[in-house]
Parts: structure tokens; sequence; C-alpha cells
């Protein structure tokens, strides 16, 4: 997924799911600076200490960085392509899945942050994990380390979507851009390099072969892809974990762990997700439009200027800052640290994917 998602999707569910416009920004602009936290050198704290900042991404074609192995598990899998732990071999099991309720280590790292709202960096946290749970939707059937099961046939990478000229025009000129990207990211056999953009387009639907079938029964086909569904899925499933974090629950509960928007809701994020544009801009414009107009919650002041902003959340701002602990850029480190750790430390060793 991309800022539409992360940021202005996540936003707008936590607005309905009751948080105050503050705290939704907070939540929003946490899950969106995964993908921008990409800094590694050590940040002075007022020449009395150091930070280390917890890198949680890469760009796509960043090719020295992601042939990294250890990085590809400090990185990518943690924070981008979070294993299903279905299969029967290891890394079979590295494949990511729906963070659905039968997903074990997504319910680990969504108790994670039901269990730590108390603490200074808990909003940031909960952040993180919307973020790792969003992409749970986008990118399963992709594991997070270089892996021939990664692979596929370019040749068959399709886009399905139907019913205007412009869709029709816009599906052909992205499937060659999605052909000719894929088949030279692919080299890396990381993530979903290989479809290249494909996962992240809210509207799309489309389809493809695997060189090597992952040979997971799962309910959902992993070949042909309806994004905008998975998208609301991905959307009603949040909802369920802001829901359980703002009645201080420490987990979800729900019997199926989503919890539906009510139907003019939920025509206007269906519709919004349906609409077919490949700019991410325009996108995310059209979320603050409809946050605006109140077309998923009856929207205050602060609601109509909701915009992406990180100025107090670089690592630079740290750097000679007296209240450096007291700045979002100190928590949100905390909180992908805290993360980061739990998952290396106590769910993947959980799952048996890990041995420490």
């Amino acid at each position: 997924m991309q800022k539409d998602m992360h940021f202005y999707g996540t936003y707008a569910v936590a607005r309905i799911a009751g948080f105050a416009p503050g705290e939704a920004l907070t939540v929003a602009t946490a899950s969106q600076y995964v993908d921008d936290s990409t800094l590694a050198d050590p940040v002075s704290l007022n020449g009395q200490a150091y930070l280390l900042p917890v890198v949680s991404s890469h760009g796509m074609f960043e090719l020295i960085k992601n042939s990294n192995a250890i990085d590809q598990w400090h990185v990518w899998l943690p924070f981008h392509f979070l294993p299903g732990n279905k299969g029967n071999d290891a890394e079979r099991r590295l494949i990511c899945l729906w963070g659905e309720p039968d997903n074990l280590v997504a319910e680990a790292v969504l108790n994670l942050a039901l269990n730590e709202r108390d603490q200074d960096h808990g909003l940031h946290l909960l952040g993180v994990v919307s973020h790792v749970l969003q992409d749970t939707y986008a990118h399963y059937g992709f594991c997070g380390i270089a892996s021939d099961r990664n692979r596929i046939d370019e040749r068959t990478l399709k886009v399905l979507n139907r019913g205007s000229l412009d869709a029709w025009f816009k599906g052909v000129h992205q499937t060659f851009v999605g052909r000719f990207t894929g088949s030279v990211a692919s080299e890396t056999r990381l993530g979903h390099a290989s479809v290249a953009t494909f996962p992240d387009l809210p509207y799309l639907k489309w389809s493809f072969q695997y060189e090597a079938a992952p040979g997971l029964d799962l309910g959902y086909g992993l070949d042909e892809r309806d994004n905008p569904e998975s998208y609301y899925r991905a959307c009603t499933r949040l909802h369920a974990l802001f829901r359980a974090y703002r009645d201080g629950l420490p987990s979800i509960g729900e019997s199926d762990g989503h919890v539906p928007f009510e139907s003019g809701t939920e025509a206007a994020i269906r519709s919004t997700l349906n609409t077919i544009e490949d700019d991410k801009e325009k996108r995310c414009g059209l979320w603050r439009e409809r946050i605006a107009d109140g077309s998923f919650f009856v929207p205050l002041a602060q609601d109509k200027e909701v915009v992406y902003n990180t100025a107090s959340w670089q690592y630079q701002f740290l750097e000679g800052n007296a209240g450096a602990a007291l700045t979002h850029a100190y928590r949100f480190n905390q909180a992908a640290r805290r993360y980061l750790d739990a998952v290396l430390t106590d769910v993947l060793p959980g799952a048996n994917l890990l041995m420490i």
C-alpha cells in the first residue's frame, strides 16, 4: 500500500473508530512513516547521548541494501511482509498472508499494540502495527526475504479491470510498465518486486502465475487479485483493532476479527478504493476531499485540514533538542524498536520461525 491508504485511509478509519483528530493524526503519520524511516546514521541527542534509528524501509531499486540477507530480516520481513506461518517448510511459512484471526503471527503483533497503549509511544506503536496489518492485505503471497518463491512469469501478469475506456487504457499501460519494471526488479527475488507496484494500487484487479506455486490452501487465491476487496477487508480489520484499542481490550475479541462500517460509510470507502487513478497524490486528494466533506464521519475543523507532515518526525529534529524524548521522532523510534525487538525475539521464535 501507499500513502493514500497508510496515512489517509488510516486516519479516516481511526476517526470512524472514535479517535480524536490529534490521536488519529499521530497513528496515521506513524503508519505512513514506516515507509519513510530510511535514515541509518546515529543521531546525537544534545551532545549527551546517541539514538540509533530503526530503518523500516528501503526503495525498491536500492539493490545493494535489498540484497543484504540480514537486513531483509530487519526491514522487509517484519515491517512489510509479516509471515503467515502456513505451509510445511520454513521458507514457505515466511510467505506473507492476510492478517486474519487465524494468522497467529499477525494476532501477536496486534496484541502487542493493544497491550502497550499506556506507554508514551502507544499511539506510535499502534500506527506501526497498522502499517504492518494493512500490508498483509496487499503483499500476501510474497515473502520478505530473497526467495525463488517470489518469482512470477512476467508474461502472465494481466490487468483485469473492466468497464470504461479509461480503465482499459490504464490497464494496458499498467501491464506494460509492470512487466518491464517487474522483470528488472525481480532480480532481487525480494517481496513483490516481480509484480512491480500492482499490489499497492487499491483499484486494481489483476492476475499472474508464479514460477513455482506456493502450494498453500487458504480459502482465498494468491494469483488472482481483487485489490479493492482485499483493501476493504483491511479497513474492517483495522477498524476492529482501533475499536479494541479505544475500548481498552487486550485483544480484538470479535468472532471474525472484523468490525463493519455503517452502510453509508462502507459505500464511501468502497467508492474511494475503486476509483481508477494511478497518481498516488490524486488518490490522496480524493481521501482528503471525502474526509472533509463528511463522507466517512462528521468532520471537525481539524479534519478538514489534515495533511501528511513529517517535520517533527524526522530524526534530524532531535539533534540538539533538549526535549528530544517528548518528540514524535523519538517516540516513533521507540515504537519501531519495540516492535522490531518483539517480532525478532518473541513473535517469530514463538511461531518456530526463528531460533534465538
